[in-house]
């Protein structure tokens, strides 16, 4: 009867350790959407900025890594690389008005990263906002999961 029960506990503790080991190799796989643009590099970027204020976002800010890169001497190539940085201020404050969500503010605003790679090719990536909405509850979680359907209305015309 004793082996039993060791053997059982061995075998939950060797199931937790690989159930971790999985999930610990899948959530960067599972954390972003990566997705390829019809259009070309400028294209997508004023295409995405555009459809960013058409569902009632506001632009804060786009970043041009590649330029900020270049101009650094950190590279001999230039890369295209561009974050948006947007915002629908009703969601950010109604998330923000409790104090005990403000530590929400270290991922916000919303972010999508447009980047060209080698071969040419132009791809859309962006946080997994739904996915990320479960591990919060209330008021952070019921608008996190209206922000990921907004999320995917801003790409859905642009990607393949």
């Amino acid at each position: 009867m004793k082996k039993i029960i060791i053997g059982i506990i061995i075998g939950i503790i060797l199931g937790l350790i690989a159930m971790g080991i999985i999930v610990w190799n899948m959530m960067p796989k599972k954390m972003l959407i990566v997705r390829k643009s019809k259009f070309n590099f400028e294209e997508t970027v004023s295409r995405l900025e555009e459809s960013i204020y058409a569902n009632n976002w506001e632009v804060l800010h786009i970043y041009d890594i590649g330029e900020c890169l270049f101009a650094e001497g950190l590279d001999e190539t230039y890369l295209r690389i561009k974050i948006i940085s947007f915002c629908q201020p009703e969601y950010s404050y109604n998330i923000l008005l409790d104090d005990a969500n403000k530590k929400i503010a270290a991922i916000m605003p919303c972010r999508l990263a447009i980047y060209e790679d080698e071969q040419g090719s132009v791809f859309i990536s962006r946080m997994n906002i739904g996915l990320m909405s479960k591990m919060f509850g209330g008021v952070i979680a019921d608008i996190m999961q209206t922000a990921a359907e907004d999320d995917r209305k801003i790409v859905a015309d642009l990607i393949e």
